[in-house]
């Protein structure tokens, strides 16, 4: 392994010579071949404490030694290079840091200032300049464009508002659904009321937003899709059994019956049960023992919702189940990645559009207050009005999110009904 001669063209790339870049830096470069160059530091300080930490974690979770091959920070298998940068970005822009050097950081990857100058490669010192110099001289980020600027600032907004759709339903709970204003029919021994099985429903949704928020901040984001769809399911029962109360029997007691043994799936003249019946073992009374997505969604009144169920059951599927069509969400530059972020963008928007769908539907609930309503239709009025910007941004979709005119327009005009059902 030679040293780099102080004449040479320097390693970095900058095309000066070593003597005049590089040299005299806290790493050396080793020449190893012809053109094939070695960057090596010295292990100490922070550096040489970072890797014992690093080691000791290793034989903590595996028993051994690191060996040939084997990673030396386990932390990439929790968070992906780009979680990395974003984290590192929020802390800059918390921080204050001006904004000329939080986008030279998001251009080139580095952090450089005068303290570590001597830690930077010539090459690295000039992209970082070079992008200061190229923010400055275009008054802000040269590789935005003003939609992609609006579609963040909206989006951020739009982040904020699943927050106000927290606590929306964590006040719809406290005044009405565990309240004396929610209660079942007099005189009815069901063991839950429409009223208190849809109240049951939002709760479950109100879980799943504070799940959402955390994943969102994580950027694990195409999790935070499929608990969407988690919350569209909720949607779908309190759609169906506020169309067919009736149908609460087939939800809620059947089911108990089942686990009580008071009811049992219908028997076939072959002596096979047939789970699509539940058979009240006194009364003989049937009841359905599964009711499809799809029947449910057929409840709506809302003429939008059959081509929204089709598009975003199918989008979700796709996610949730294994599937060739969510290749993309776990394929990156190394091949299979469980860290890679995914679908932020879309995580955010139908999350939001759910929620915001769920939320119009609780003054539809019998008994409930005034001001919770008004609650409901203003902070839904506010994700309607930032979806619908959102959506106005197409070529962002298109180019950030390679969306489909025809999805767009599916998601549009469901977003455009809120309020107005």
């Amino acid at each position: 392994m030679l040293k780099i001669g102080r004449n040479k063209p320097c390693p970095c790339g900058t095309g000066k010579k070593y003597k005049h870049c590089c040299e005299g830096k806290v790493f050396t470069w080793h020449e190893e071949s012809v053109d094939a160059y070695r960057q090596s530091f010295p292990i100490e300080g922070r550096l040489g404490e970072a890797l014992e930490d690093a080691s000791a974690t290793f034989v903590r979770h595996f028993g051994r030694e690191p060996g040939e091959g084997d990673p030396i920070l386990l932390t990439k298998y929790l968070l992906s290079p780009e979680d990395i940068r974003s984290q590192i970005v929020d802390a800059m822009e918390r921080a204050g840091i001006e904004s000329d050097k939080v986008y030279a950081y998001k251009k080139t990857g580095y952090l450089i200032t005068n303290s570590n100058l001597d830690r930077a490669t010539g090459a690295a010192i000039q992209e970082w300049d070079d992008a200061i110099e190229a923010f400055n001289e275009a008054g802000g980020d040269p590789d935005e464009t003003e939609e992609g600027a609006q579609f963040d600032k909206t989006l951020q907004s739009l982040v904020e508002e699943l927050e106000s759709m927290i606590y929306l339903f964590g006040l719809a709970s406290d005044k009405f659904f565990n309240t004396d204003l929610l209660h079942g029919p007099a005189n009815s021994d069901r063991v839950m009321s429409v009223s208190q099985y849809q109240a049951l429903c939002m709760t479950r949704t109100h879980r799943t937003l504070r799940s959402i928020r955390v994943l969102l901040k994580e950027r694990m984001s195409d999790d935070a899709f499929k608990l969407a769809r988690s919350m569209y399911e909720n949607y779908l029962h309190v759609v169906y059994v506020g169309r067919y109360p009736d149908k609460i029997d087939a939800l809620v007691e059947a089911p108990i019956g089942l686990r009580a043994g008071t009811h049992a799936y219908k028997t076939r003249k072959d002596g096979s049960e047939d789970k699509r019946v539940i058979v009240d073992k006194l009364t003989g009374l049937e009841y359905e023992g599964h009711i499809s997505a799809y029947k449910m969604v057929e409840a709506s009144t809302i003429a939008e919702d059959i081509p929204f169920f089709d598009f975003f059951y199918r989008r979700s599927s796709e996610l949730l189940h294994p599937s060739v069509f969510a290749l993309d969400a776990y394929l990156s530059e190394h091949g299979l990645s469980a860290v890679k972020p995914h679908m932020y963008e879309e995580g955010v928007i139908f999350s939001a559009c759910i929620s915001a769908m769920l939320a119009e539907k609780i003054p539809s609930i019998e008994g409930c207050p005034s001001q919770v309503a008004r609650d409901c239709l203003m902070i839904v009025a506010r994700v309607k009005a930032m979806l619908l910007e959102l959506i106005e941004l197409l070529s962002v979709w298109q180019e950030r999110l390679g969306a489909n005119v025809e999805d767009i327009s599916l998601l549009q005009q469901r977003c455009r009904r809120l309020l107005n059902s």
